[in-house]
């Protein structure tokens, strides 16, 4: 391949400029490292800067999931300080609500297991889960609080951290695909992009779904991707609330779904029984900065790069919100969010050496990882100690024995 010119010279190079790529970007320079961050689109094009932005605490697994968490709430509030409060930083809990009884039994193990991990957490009526979270459906018969649970706009989040890194004199190259990695012998020394060569001595593939296309450098991992789909109205009410998740699908809530009382019947997701094969559903609820609802997630498209939201998942996050609001059936839709998310066998990023470069992916919570796997990287590039860079290896156990 004949050689492009030199677009830039740096110590490192970031591909991906969502969470994961800022993040790690930002943890290099606070370092001492000459950073330059190369993305295909622009910040935060994919999932990052679209979702929700909901940080779950109270869903994670006991263990290492509830530490990267917890320690990923302590990093927002140093970005708060690092960068200013520009991103709606909410820490006003999150409530895990119940429309059955059946339900409801469950949840009480569910929080007898979280008290025994240490979270705060508690179980209360309609009438006190109302305090925390004004748009807490009238189908909800009671709920679980979680004082731990927090809400940030990835929006904002990723417009002020990437303006942030330009002033501390990183390199950002928007609408910059990466054509391959450039080796040099068994050393890796930089990265070909449509715009010229990125030279440096150390890659750092933060891509998201789109780590599967590593495969074409010879990197496999065991990474499966998704299209998530969510609707956006127009704003109603606003007031301070928490963030709010349904029994309608658990998808993403690993500490339930291993309770041994766990009855995946009496937490069906919305699609119908008929439809359900190859599609899965995690029933969110929260409102943006502006008041809009952001109602869902469907998931399909299950090892795809399809990042359109399908026609059933639409259907379904609209039919379940009338049931729930129908005093909001005249608010416009203004949105229909969808974007591609990925996953490991055990629901961990993977954050390692590889084949000479550096791997940070797999986030299927990532609001609640990507600030410590940012770290983490960077702990590796700079030979710290890091506390989560066992658990987060390539090659961990878990992800071949799930």
């Amino acid at each position: 391949m004949v050689s492009l010119d030199v677009l830039a010279t740096t110590d490192i190079v970031v591909v991906g400029a969502g969470l994961a790529g800022l993040c790690t970007a930002f943890e290099l320079r606070q370092r001492g490292f000459d950073v330059a961050v190369v993305e295909q689109r622009f910040p935060g094009y994919g999932a990052s800067g679209r979702g929700p932005g909901c940080l779950w605490v109270q869903t994670r697994r006991s263990g290492v999931e509830i530490a990267i968490a917890r320690a990923a709430k302590a990093k927002y509030a140093e970005y708060v300080e690092a960068i200013g409060d520009v991103f709606e930083y909410r820490r006003l809990g999150g409530l895990f609500f119940f429309e059955s009884e059946e339900q409801g039994r469950i949840l009480e193990d569910y929080v007898r297991d979280r008290r025994s991990a240490g979270l705060e957490i508690e179980l209360m009526t309609v009438t006190q889960a109302t305090k925390h979270a004004p748009l807490l459906p009238a189908t909800a018969i009671g709920a679980v609080y979680c004082a731990e649970d927090a809400q940030l706009d990835t929006q904002q989040f990723t417009s002020a951290l990437s303006a942030a890194l330009v002033r501390s004199e990183v390199r950002m190259y928007e609408n910059t695909a990466v054509l391959s990695v450039i080796r040099q012998g068994d050393h890796v020394a930089g990265v070909r992009t449509v715009r010229g060569d990125i030279r440096a001595s150390g890659v750092v593939w933060a891509t998201g779904a789109w780590t599967l296309n590593l495969e074409a450098e010879g990197v496999s991992l065991p990474i499966t991707t998704a299209r998530m789909g969510q609707v956006v109205t127009q704003p109603v009410d606003q007031r301070p609330s928490a963030i709010l998740h349904g029994p309608r699908g658990v998808a993403l809530c690993g500490a339930l779904t291993d309770l041994p009382t766990f009855d995946a019947e009496h937490f069906a997701h919305p699609y119908g029984a008929e439809r359900a094969s190859g599609m899965e559903y995690d029933d969110g609820l929260s409102q943006s900065r502006t008041g809009a609802l952001v109602i869902g997630a469907g998931m399909d498209s299950f090892g795809s790069l399809n990042p359109h939201i399908s026609v059933v998942s639409t259907a379904s996050m609209i039919s379940t919100t009338l049931e729930r609001y129908p005093e909001h059936a005249h608010l416009g839709v203004t949105g229909l969010w969808a974007g591609l998310m990925s996953d490991t066998p055990d629901h961990l990023p993977i954050v390692d050496r590889l084949d000479g470069t550096y791997v940070n992916a797999g986030h299927s919570w990532g609001v609640a990882s990507v600030p410590v796997s940012g770290q983490v990287i960077a702990e590796l590039i700079a030979g710290e100690q890091s506390e989560f860079a066992t658990a987060l290896r390539a090659d961990r156990p878990s992800l071949a024995a799930r």
